[in-house]
């Protein structure tokens, strides 16, 4: 399968985004042109699979349906446009599957990383003015529970932004892997923060008439399930890693 261009790619993405949000998702294409900050007309050219050069077979492996599908249903969910980063974002992960590099060249190809570079520094500008901006709204917010919110808010853009300036750093400088904990060190941390968090809230919540407090207890239960994923798919990794040190 040929690979399209980044010029080629970002039409090809939003022709399968729109053809989604209409047969998938059953919206309008009214509301579809605004989600996607084009015309309705463009929207029907899409669906009718007139526009785009009509090249949407170039990405018709089953994983990329899925990922426009999901990227699709985001969008008919929130109910806001698509920014130009999001597509650039959903187009960078297009290019590194289809441009997937082979065991023997694990460089990334230049386009591709050309391309992930442009989207991780707009992702690093973005995640440093929400921080900055939320740090703000904590300070002016006269509750001290909205304040927490919004400081929690703030404290996970700063934690983003080190994790996409840490991207770009390992992307420049081509690593491509990390020293993992053992198997059996990760297990055990998984069971303590397993035992961390063996009581849920859900009789609290129901005692409590705050509905911003509800709203910090979903934040710990929301940060728990990040943290279990973390560690499963570290420990995945890990045994993986020792099997092939095995082999």
């Amino acid at each position: 399968m040929k690979i399209p261009k980044t010029e080629e790619l970002i039409p090809l993405l939003r022709a399968m985004v729109a053809t989604e949000l209409v047969t998938t998702y059953g919206l309008k294409k009214a509301e579809v042109a605004r989600l996607l900050s084009i015309t309705p007309q463009a929207v029907t050219q899409y669906v009718k699979g007139v526009r785009a050069g009509g090249r949407q077979t170039a990405l018709s492996q089953q994983r990329l349906k899925e990922m426009v599908r999901e990227f699709a249903g985001k969008i008919a969910f929130r109910q806001r446009p698509a920014t130009e980063t999001e597509l650039l974002d959903l187009a960078y992960e297009v290019l590194m599957m289809l441009g997937k590099p082979s065991p023997d060249r694990e460089a990334l190809p230049e386009e591709a990383k050309s391309q992930a570079l442009r989207v991780l520094r707009n992702r690093l500008a973005a995640e440093q003015e929400a921080a900055e901006l939320f740090l703000n709204e904590a300070i002016k917010a006269k509750d001290e529970m909205v304040s927490l919110l919004f400081r929690q808010i703030a404290s996970d853009s700063i934690r983003h932004a080190d994790i996409v300036q840490t991207t770009i750093s390992a992307i420049e400088k081509n690593f491509t892997g990390s020293i993992l904990p053992d198997p059996e060190r990760l297990h055990m941390l998984r069971q303590h923060e397993e035992k961390s968090h063996a009581q849920g809230f859900e009789a609290v919540k129901q005692l409590l008439k705050n509905d911003v407090l509800k709203i910090l207890l979903d934040s710990i239960e929301a940060d728990e399930a990040k943290h279990d994923m973390i560690i499963e798919k570290l420990a995945e990794l890990s045994g993986r890693q020792l099997r092939q040190s095995a082999s």
